[in-house]
């Protein structure tokens, strides 16, 4: 009896002492590994008048500025057209809230909107679109070479891409199938911009709204 009871003893233990293992085993064996998406914001059309956008995933579309004033704590990207050069562009919201050499783009409400700091890359679609679905690539191509804080020669470094171009420095011009990169100043967030190919006949020229279409990801 005491030598069924040992066995039955060792039995247990052995088992206990096995299943865990074999769980473990399973818990590490070769696994796709899970891949996080980027935030996605695709084929968002800018104007003259649907000009601002927040990234932090409480809007799907650009709106105009009654709306923006209603959150403008949450805008961390505005569009900007220079009608005398016909180029659309992107400025960060805090360096539109302040009077600079050009001032056609004030917006004294933005003062407590988000900073963002824009960037020249050289990234491709291809590249967009494999951080749109593993967003670990977007920290990778920003500690790449190619990333560059866009120079101005009127507004601060970072602060502006597209729009009436400068020189000493040359600014930086948006092109269709060119990504650009931007980090959220406030929550460290970074993403990517891609104008899209297919734009509206005569794009930048001032014709049909002066629409604007692209495709932004973000960090989530």
């Amino acid at each position: 009896m005491k030598k069924n009871l040992s066995t039955l003893i060792l039995l247990i233990a052995t088992c206990a002492i096995l299943i865990p293992s074999c769980k473990k085993k399973d818990d590490n064996g070769d696994t796709t590994p899970q891949l996080t998406p980027a935030k996605k914001f695709l084929n968002l059309t800018f104007s003259s008048t649907q000009a601002y956008f927040s990234t932090d995933g409480s809007m799907t579309a650009a709106v105009d500025s009654n709306q923006a004033k209603l959150i403008s704590s949450k805008i961390d990207i505005t569009f900007i057209f220079d009608f005398d050069y016909t180029e659309p562009g992107f400025l960060d919201p805090k360096t539109r809230s302040q009077v600079w050499g050009w001032n056609q783009y004030y917006k004294p409400w933005l003062s407590n909107a988000v900073e963002t700091r824009f960037y020249s890359t050289g990234l491709t679609k291809a590249q967009f679109d494999a951080a749109a679905s593993d967003q670990s690539n977007i920290a990778t191509y920003f500690s790449g070479s190619s990333f560059v804080l866009a120079p101005h020669a009127v507004f601060p470094t970072g602060s502006c891409i597209g729009g009436r171009q400068t020189s000493s420095p040359t600014s930086v011009l948006l092109y269709m199938g060119t990504v650009y990169g931007f980090k959220n100043i406030s929550s460290g967030k970074r993403g990517l911009i891609y104008i899209r190919v297919g734009q509206e006949t005569g794009w930048p020229t001032p014709i049909y709204d002066n629409n604007t279409y692209v495709d932004i990801i973000r960090e989530v």
